[in-house]
């Protein structure tokens, strides 16, 4: 397949990555890539990373051609990044999958429920219409982040790598592609993004001259006016901000991020 696939955490030197490696000749990563590709890890270890950590994989999939795909197994607990979702282990064998979700439906033990979208491709559900893939992306035209709940580091896959490659091609296919071989840094959000993101949730000002005076009175935020002025015209260019209103996408943004907590705290400061 011509979308590089990649192991990341303890997926990557677990005997079951050494099965994908061999299916498929993915590839180990300490370090999440800049280009478009597939990164796969075990569900539970995202389940468990600190809220940072968990902020910084779902904010890679903001770029196209970049996904997270998240396998089992899962803890038992709800998940809640980046909206709510749980994998929650049952018996009952699936029935009507197609392709690689009916080679691997005797080895299914979750049922996912929650706010995760089922995509369209084959084998993305069974004939009960639960799903054995659920997707998210952060704004329409990003790449994604994934749960399926086939195991596809399972031996079986060995005897047909080519419905293995099908299927992840299916999956790369709805994150689109990336606009360049490499992401600019300029590109990403930088902390000072945040930071404004999170005056503009905390503050009761809207008036776009009384947004940049309020920032420079500000006895926390120390961001210039002219890099005030440029910080919002960016972040309404990246369709983040609506004159001085932060977006759905935004405020959803900053509430799976370290940020999150900030914006109650300042609120409450903020009130007179």
């Amino acid at each position: 397949m011509n979308v590089p696939v990649f192991l990341h955490g303890s997926l990557a030197n677990h005997r079951r990555g050494q099965i994908l490696k061999e299916a498929i000749t993915a590839k180990t990563i300490t370090s999440l890539p800049v280009n478009g590709s597939i990164v796969l890890e075990f569900g539970e270890a995202f389940q468990v990373a600190d809220q940072h950590e968990r902020a910084q994989l779902i904010e890679w999939t903001r770029s196209p051609g970049h996904v997270l795909l998240l396998l089992p197994p899962f803890t038992k607990e709800s998940c809640h990044s980046p909206v709510t979702w749980q994998a929650k282990r049952h018996n009952k064998v699936p029935q009507g999958g197609q392709g690689l979700a009916k080679h691997l439906a005797s080895e299914v033990s979750y049922q996912l429920t929650g706010k995760l979208q089922t995509p369209t491709f084959p084998g993305a559900s069974w004939s009960d219409n639960s799903a054995s893939v659920g997707v998210y992306r952060l704004h329409p035209s990003s790449g994604l982040f994934v749960v399926t709940t086939l195991p596809l580091w399972s031996l079986s896959v060995l005897e047909r790598p080519d419905d293995l490659i099908d299927w992840l091609c299916n999956v790369a296919l709805l994150a689109g592609e990336s606009n360049t071989e490499e992401v600019k840094d300029a590109e990403r959000l930088t902390p000072e993004h945040y930071g404004f993101l999170v005056f503009l949730m905390s503050t009761s000002c809207h008036d776009e001259e009384g947004v940049i005076d309020e920032m420079q009175s500000s006895p926390i935020f120390q961001i210039s006016e002219p890099r005030s002025r440029s910080l919002l015209k960016d972040l309404q260019n990246r369709a983040l901000v609506d004159g001085t209103y932060p977006t759905a996408e935004a405020r959803e943004l900053i509430m799976q991020s370290p940020y999150g907590h900030y914006v109650s705290a300042l609120r409450e400061v903020n009130q007179p």
